[in-house]
């Protein structure tokens, strides 16, 4: 008897997670040719609940741990991030837009991994390489993924590729863009039922960097004071988290989304050193300005890498 077979994406899932596992589940017979369950490795964020209600959708069963089931990985390929239980021989397929993390298989597998904006877009590519038709919902899943990953295309992580893609799925969805990104960039920023723990966690990633471990957590917000102010309970809740999970180094970075600047919280000497040794922002009350700095996959991770992994 077959494995039962799941999509799946990163811990503490950010919404382009989510939906791709969503999207991959929906065309799982047309794509490998037999059904595929969508489901999560944690609880979902605001932002995502706002699409899936708008979109009338059951929210994914939460999975824990992986027993028996084959898996297709999306929007990952990073040890640390990928939920427990995941081996060499129940990994069957990834589809990602990040850099490769060292996993590892023990047979060959389905793999399609694109620079471009979000995975949402990497499986569009896969859907017009197999000439399979969208439907309005998976093009609207789509859209979802481009511009929440991209922050509406002001991210560095943005394509000229995402902008063709989200232009051709709107002559599926027809959305008002500009009408339903501001509905959905609400939703992103909404710290409705968040708590100080969930604002450093929901969208929290570990990375091994050379011989150190670093976690690096972010916030995407309209109106970044409404977390700083909340600056003397995130400052020692990031303290615990370091010291729990035994990081060498934890980072935390409100993200403006509509000016496209971030604030990163120093938590210690250890991130004072390093964050003013490869930063070029400046400091004050351990919150350091980064002007022009929204993405943790092309602006904070490459330069921590390259630092900490001589």
């Amino acid at each position: 008897m077959q494995n039962k077979i799941i999509s799946i994406g990163h811990k503490n899932p950010d919404t382009d997670s989510v939906l791709s596992a969503i999207l991959v589940s929906r065309f799982g017979k047309k794509i490998f040719g037999f059904g595929i369950e969508a489901v999560v490795a944690d609880d979902i964020n605001n932002e995502t609940k706002f699409v899936l209600d708008f979109l009338k959708l059951k929210k994914p069963r939460l999975l824990k741990k992986i027993k028996n089931e084959s898996v297709v990985l999306v929007d990952t390929t990073e040890p640390k991030q990928i939920i427990d239980g995941l081996t060499e021989d129940n990994l069957m397929a990834v589809i990602d837009h990040h850099n490769l993390g060292g996993l590892k298989s023990s047979k060959p597998i389905y793999t399609h991994i694109e620079p471009i904006g979000c995975t949402g877009s990497v499986i569009y590519k896969i859907l017009q390489e197999k000439n399979i038709k969208i439907d309005k919902i998976s093009a609207i899943l789509m859209i979802v993924c481009i511009l929440s990953d991209t922050l509406n295309f002001n991210s560095p992580t943005a394509t000229i590729d995402d902008k063709k893609i989200l232009k051709e799925l709107n002559r599926i969805a027809k959305l008002d863009i500009k009408k339903f990104v501001s509905e959905l960039f609400t939703a992103k920023s909404s710290l409705k039922g968040i708590s100080v723990d969930d604002i450093i966690s929901k969208d929290y990633k570990q990375f091994d960097m050379g011989k150190y471990k670093v976690g690096i957590g972010v916030w995407e917000i309209t109106d970044p004071e409404t977390v700083n102010i909340q600056k003397n309970k995130i400052i020692p809740a990031l303290i615990k988290k370091k010291r729990g999970e035994k990081m060498d180094y934890i980072f935390f970075a409100t993200v403006d989304i509509m000016k496209n600047n971030s604030y990163l919280y120093i938590i210690g000497d250890e991130e004072n050193i390093l964050s003013k040794k490869v930063f070029s922002g400046k400091s004050k009350d351990s919150i350091m300005f980064l002007k022009g700095v929204i993405s943790r996959k092309k602006q904070l991770v490459p330069v921590l890498m390259k630092e900490l992994g001589k």
